[in-house]
């Protein structure tokens, strides 16, 4: 009989399995109730994506800042990040996910957006709005 105080590789592998198992089966639509579409709806967007990433334990994959599961291998990680990712893109419009469907990872992923649409990371004195650098054609020099 497994120690549960101690559990066995193979009993720490299920648990990683079933946790994976629950997080894949999360309705990302619960939580996240509109598309994220540029600087006018991302912070109700991002608040809803916080929500759900930290009732998984995930939020530490795209902020170091916050608590992170030590996964058991390089392989759970990476399913992990992958699902992240696509809960990320499932909650994008379009037009957003055009801008980061080729990034590696959840936190590339994050971090593009929040530089496209966090316009107080952008501009603190509000001089320039999302809409605004679209229709100069700047998207491209912030990209870079």
């Amino acid at each position: 009989m497994a120690n549960l105080s101690n559990p066995l590789p193979d009993d720490s592998s299920r648990i990683q399995d079933f946790k994976y198992l629950y997080a894949s089966n999360a309705n990302v639509s619960n939580f996240v109730s509109v598309k994220l579409s540029g600087n006018n709806n991302y912070h109700l967007w991002k608040t809803q994506m916080i929500c759900l990433m930290e009732s998984h334990n995930m939020h530490g994959f795209v902020d170091p800042n916050c608590f992170r599961p030590k996964a058991l291998s390089p392989e759970i990680e990476k399913q992990y990040d992958s699902l992240l990712k696509g809960w990320i893109f499932g909650s994008v419009s379009e037009g957003v996910l055009g801008t980061v469907v080729n990034l590696g990872s959840a936190k590339d992923v994050w971090d593009k957006l929040k530089s496209f649409c966090d316009s107080t990371m952008l501009f603190p004195q509000g001089m320039l709005t999302y809409n605004t650098i679209r229709k100069l054609g700047l998207l491209d020099l912030l990209a870079s």
